[in-house]
């Protein structure tokens, strides 16, 4: 019955809505503040390191489909302990990666619903994606589709307008990089890489598609090439005609739209934002309720929770996620976190996970070969990634992958 799975065009309209969050709406500037003219080459540089891990991704999700996602590609690969310490870090950055996203998307939340509390539009995001869960992806889905569309469409059409509408239009790209202009595009690298995150979450969504045999790659390579020209003609766009100011270094698209479209620009640009940060905590509150799931399944949390009711739906794992999360948000404004340091702690977890899926794809395809080949360079760009991991991060992280290991022996036992 494939009453209520996904096909393909829906599975790729929810990986950009993943991977898109509204740190777009700031990181063009940021590089062109970084790397001048230049500041559209970390987009392309970054978009090269992606490319081997998306080839991992695609290889496991289309022969190892699983709601468990790369902790059922790290089973397969590396074993049991291996599996058992991604998905203790998979479930740790989870419960703090998501509500922290929720928590910065409040802020943009605020400005179309005026009068609610920070805390208020946290919640409301994440009941919004609770509710999305339980009518399930036929609808849900379909509804992601409209709104990937209308994001892309909608920020592509402010950049190209803005283009239309500029006095004396000069394109200044340059040909040649100075030694600074060198040095900017390296230290933009970090600061743009978490726009390139996301697609992991993708693999969790495999036992919700029709055929994720097909529609997996489809799924992944798809909404990576839409997403990466998406990114390169804004980031090019910006680095090209942006001025050396504040306005423009952190909040580019609202100059963008100002100066095309004048105050309604800005407006535009809030509701765009409003809606593309709702749909990014939707669609990854859907894959970590999926991953929740298969948890639950495999014996890492309680069985109920790996349970489905008579429509096939996880509903115990998507109540406990929405439980979870709520709790996170309300503790985090309570206690006075900000979601920054909920992403120092969290944020760069799925760096390791990238190593385990790598290195077991390498092990996998060991030999004089291709495939061992694309293994050996994905865990090389992994490795440039976690060069970038803060101490805290590294401590979590530690905890999480230690507490698996534990947790694998009393499984076993």
């Amino acid at each position: 019955m494939h009453d209520n799975k996904i096909g393909v065009v829906v599975a790729t309209a929810m990986s950009i809505t993943i991977v898109v969050g509204a740190g777009l709406l700031a990181l063009p500037g940021l590089s062109f503040s970084l790397a001048g003219k230049a500041g559209y080459l970390p987009w392309l540089f970054v978009a090269i390191l992606m490319v081997p891990l998306l080839y991992v991704f695609s290889y496991y999700g289309a022969n190892h489909p699983s709601a468990g996602g790369v902790v059922g590609y790290i089973r397969v690969a590396l074993g049991q302990r291996f599996a058992s310490m991604a998905e203790m870090i998979v479930l740790g950055t989870f419960t703090l990666g998501i509500p922290a996203i929720a928590l910065i998307g409040s802020q943009y939340l605020r400005q179309a619903v005026p009068g609610i509390t920070v805390l208020q539009a946290g919640l409301l995001v994440i009941g919004l994606a609770y509710i999305a869960g339980v009518v399930g992806l036929r609808i849900s889905g379909s509804i992601q589709t409209v709104i990937a569309v209308f994001i892309v469409i909608g920020l592509s059409t402010i950049a190209l307008n803005f283009l239309f509408h500029v006095e004396g239009l000069t394109i200044q790209t340059p040909i040649y990089l100075e030694v600074n202009q060198y040095k900017g595009v390296v230290l933009a690298v970090p600061v743009i890489l978490f726009a390139y995150t996301g697609w992991e979450m993708t693999a969790f969504l495999a036992e919700d598609m029709k055929d994720p045999k097909r529609d997996m790659p489809v799924a992944i390579w798809a909404s990576f090439a839409i997403v990466v020209l998406m990114y390169v003609f804004i980031a090019w766009t910006v680095a090209n005609f942006a001025e050396n100011n504040d306005d423009w270094k952190f909040t580019p698209f609202i100059e963008l739209a100002k100066s095309s479209f004048g105050e309604f620009g800005g407006v535009a640009v809030g509701v765009i934002a409003a809606v593309l940060v709702v749909a990014n905590v939707i669609a990854a509150f859907i894959s970590a309720s999926r991953g929740v799931y298969s948890a639950g399944r495999d014996g890492f949390l309680p069985k109920i929770i790996g349970s489905t009711n008579k429509n096939g739906q996880p509903m115990i794992a998507m109540t406990v996620t929405w439980l979870l999360f709520s709790t996170i948000v309300f503790v985090a404004q309570e206690e006075g976190f900000g979601a920054e340091s909920l992403l120092q702690l969290a944020g760069q977890n799925f760096f390791v996970l990238y190593l385990l899926c790598s290195i077991g794809f390498a092990k996998t395809h060991f030999g004089m070969n291709i495939k061992f080949l694309v293994g050996i360079i994905a865990i090389v760009s992994v490795m440039v990634m976690l060069t970038l991991f803060s101490l805290p991060g590294v401590i979590y992280c530690s905890v999480l992958a230690i507490a698996g290991v534990v947790f694998s022996k009393k499984l076993a036992s």
